[in-house]
């Protein structure tokens, strides 16, 4: 039981209030404001900032079950949007990189969980990263692509180099610089805010986090701030999601049919590393004429939500594995969609292999 409360309550103290001062605002304030103004401003919080408050001094008094309800009441069902599917076993990461907070989420029973969270230090300025050398943490949803070791000082224990730029970061976002890591240091004392843009950790957890990442496969989301919805509204848009992908596979098996109905599934704003939807349409339509039959697999299948609302509206990325045999050719990729909406449909608007 002390397990899950603990998890339980790493979610709650990380829901900001949608209304009004937040607990934590206050928390930061103690020993500047005076007692009468302390007072003033705890009976003006929100009425969820007051449970949180509630459910502080309850487990420091160790009325654990009255906690647990009050968690049960103010969770009520709320999950964090940002991570919509995982492979069993494979956690993934989120970056809260203006509180400087990393969080491994798992899932459970078909939910995202929140199960550890490590302080990690953060970009010199705020806001999203443009350019080459602005001191700034991109966001946005990368992966690990290899551990490095035996670096300089700087590195402390090692680095694991993200995806970054990604396909949609050159194409559309017009995006550049490189080298976003998250790596260890080997200064204990190094002060909040004070990286060039990559992500770093004390050795000790980046060491407890290295035990948890698989290159290539563990995603990780760098935000603003997390997201959480009703559990209700999660659920449909994991499931609204996943039958897209379904949809998208179906399609794709049947083109040597009909190619228009997997044509369809991709955005005339569509980027691949050869250039735009309308290369790729003429590379498409002139492979599948030699096509008898199309048969697809896929595993390993991975979901996950960027925090931020580009001109296009959210932006998903899919990773999953792709077996795929034909008449004349047989593959197995890990390929990378990265998916928006665009009124109510689903629609690719990018496509790599990692």
């Amino acid at each position: 039981m002390k397990k899950v409360l603990s998890s339980l309550l790493l979610v709650i103290f990380s829901l900001s209030g949608a209304y009004g001062e937040t607990l934590s605002q206050i928390l930061s304030e103690i020993g500047v404001i005076p007692p009468k103004e302390l007072a003033k401003r705890i009976k003006e919080l929100p009425q969820e900032e007051k449970i949180k408050l509630e459910i502080l001094l309850l487990t420091y008094s160790g009325e654990n079950e009255k906690v647990k309800k009050l968690v049960e009441k103010l969770y009520s069902g709320k999950l964090i949007t940002n991570i919509l599917e995982l492979p069993e076993n494979l956690p993934a990461i989120v970056i809260d990189k203006t509180n400087e907070i990393l969080y491994v989420v798992k899932m459970v029973k078909g939910v995202p969980f929140i199960v550890k969270k490590f302080p990690c230090i953060t970009g010199k300025r705020p806001g999203d990263k443009l350019e080459e050398g602005d001191l700034r943490t991109p966001e946005g949803i990368y992966f690990p692509l290899y551990w490095r070791s035996n670096l300089p000082p700087l590195y402390g224990l090692g680095a694991f180099p993200l995806n970054y730029p990604n396909l949609l970061d050159g194409k559309i976002l017009k995006r550049d610089g490189h080298g976003i890591w998250i790596h260890g240091t080997n200064n204990p004392n190094r002060p909040p805010h004070s990286t060039n843009g990559c992500i770093v950790l004390k050795n000790e957890y980046l060491k407890e986090l290295k035990k948890l990442i698989v290159p290539k496969r563990t995603p990780v989301v760098i935000v603003s701030e997390l997201s959480f919805a009703p559990k209700k509204e999660f659920l449909n848009e994991q499931k609204s999601l996943l039958n897209f992908i379904l949809h998208w596979k179906k399609a794709w098996e049947e083109t040597p049919k009909n190619i228009e109905p997997y044509l369809n599934c991709y955005s005339k704003n569509f980027v691949w590393k050869r250039g735009d939807y309308g290369s790729w349409e003429r590379y498409k339509r002139r492979i599948t004429k030699a096509k008898r039959w199309i048969k697809i697999k896929l595993s390993d299948i991975t979901a996950v939500k960027d925090g931020r609302i580009l001109e296009f509206g959210n932006l998903y990325v899919v990773r999953l594995k792709v077996d795929y045999s034909s008449n004349n050719f047989n593959s197995i990729s890990n390929k990378l969609l990265y998916i928006i909406k665009e009124g109510t449909r689903w629609k690719i608007i990018g496509e790599e292999n990692l």
